[in-house]
């Protein structure tokens, strides 16, 4: 067996040892989805009035990368340096992993309050099939190194194990970014063209 198969084959052993972190964080993801929708929705805990400041943040934030005046690459280039910029930031600062998944959903749960349904589909579905799972798998492997920092100063054996996992699992979580960027702008923006 080449180096390459063995190595992918560590990949897919990698996400099945850590199966039940992913678990964790896709269901604090959902959870944090739900409870948002709902808060929002019945504006409880003034989670509407976060919803808006965190979303014009967010519009201001894609205002100032200038897109109306960019071509199809430079917008790719844009959206992906921004998400591996988060998963980068995610994976190094380990318990940030927890609060980035539950910021991000509850972003996604303000911006279903303010669409409707065949809108959000059609305006997030497209890319996010492949964001969303990257940003879990971008927080589990920012979990994982915690692990095996943790297993290194209890100095069990196992430790390197975990750091190369992690590693792994980032690796699955950039390439997901970076399908979920081309898909953005190839797909996902045309869309929002078309029902603007």
């Amino acid at each position: 067996m080449s180096k390459e198969v063995y190595e992918i084959l560590e990949i897919f052993d990698a996400l099945k040892r850590h199966k039940n972190t992913i678990y964790l964080v896709s269901t604090i993801f959902l959870a944090t989805f739900l409870f948002s929708y709902v808060f929002i929705y019945y504006d409880m805990f003034q989670f509407r009035y976060f919803g808006d400041l965190m979303y014009e943040s967010f519009k201001i934030k894609v205002q100032s990368f200038s897109i109306e005046n960019k071509g199809p690459f430079e917008i790719i280039a844009i959206i992906l340096a921004n998400n591996l910029f988060v998963a980068a930031f995610t994976y190094i600062i380990m318990f940030f992993a927890l609060i980035n998944i539950a910021v991000n959903s509850y972003l996604l749960a303000y911006v279903f309050y303010l669409t409707n349904p065949l809108e959000f589909i059609l305006l997030i579905g497209p890319h996010g099939i492949f964001e969303i799972p990257a940003l879990i798998l971008a927080a589990t492997s920012g979990l994982v190194l915690s692990m095996s920092i943790i297993k290194k100063f209890r100095k069990e054996k196992h430790y390197k194990d975990y750091f190369k996992d992690s590693l792994r699992i980032f690796l699955v979580s950039v390439i997901l970014f970076v399908v979920a960027a081309f898909v953005e702008v190839l797909v996902t923006y045309q869309i929002a063209l078309r029902i603007a």
